[in-house]
């Protein structure tokens, strides 16, 4: 039986010599199968994220079932779903404003950016939020993520401009909302 270590307990510090933390793909891009992988040139990074970091919502609905009388019989799941929230404050990484608006409502030319604002609906993206704790990585892997939501965008005198965004992380094809990966200890090998 494994005792408790100081070594197991882990930080979501971000990776930001790989990428500020979180980087975005076009869905049908190589996804990592480990942590010690390669990640697919086509992750690009966002940028920086605020100190609120990254926060992942599993939400599970269940009713029961009773039987006449009231006796519960039974509990059955009727919803899943996962989200993660963060905010975005790179607010002149193109990158970031297309993950954030689309890239059809992002345009770069001539020095500038230009962003639109409409209805169009965004587009599924592959998304990796990539950590280190000391010489501990970890990542979270999603195969088909969605901007659902964006925040009010504040433009104040020393606050950075930012974007707070709900992400979807929809079934991928394996029905896997999520995928994290995590250095493991010497003791975790063969437990389960």
């Amino acid at each position: 039986m494994a005792g408790t270590s100081a070594a197991n307990v882990a930080v979501g510090k971000p990776d930001l010599a790989v990428s500020g933390g979180v980087l975005v793909a076009p869905i049908g891009t190589t996804r990592p199968t480990s942590l010690a992988g390669p990640i697919d040139e086509a992750y690009l990074s966002v940028g920086y994220v605020s100190a609120d970091g990254v926060t992942e919502t599993s939400e599970r609905s269940t009713e029961e079932i009773r039987a006449w009388g009231g006796q519960k019989i039974r509990t059955v799941q009727t919803e899943y779903g996962t989200s993660l929230s963060l905010t975005l404050i790179e607010s002149r990484n193109a990158t970031a404003l297309r993950f954030v608006f689309g890239d059809d409502n992002v345009d770069v030319s001539g020095g500038e950016i230009t962003v639109k604002r409409n209805e169009k609906t965004l587009p599924y993206v592959q998304l990796l939020v990539s950590m280190l704790d000391g010489d501990n990585s970890s990542h979270l892997d999603v195969g088909r993520a969605q901007v659902t939501e964006v925040g009010d965008v504040t433009y104040v005198d020393g606050e950075a401009i930012s974007y707070e965004l709900t992400i979807s992380c929809d079934p991928d094809d394996n029905g896997d909302t999520l995928i994290e990966r995590k250095a493991a200890d010497g003791d975790a090998e063969g437990e389960g």
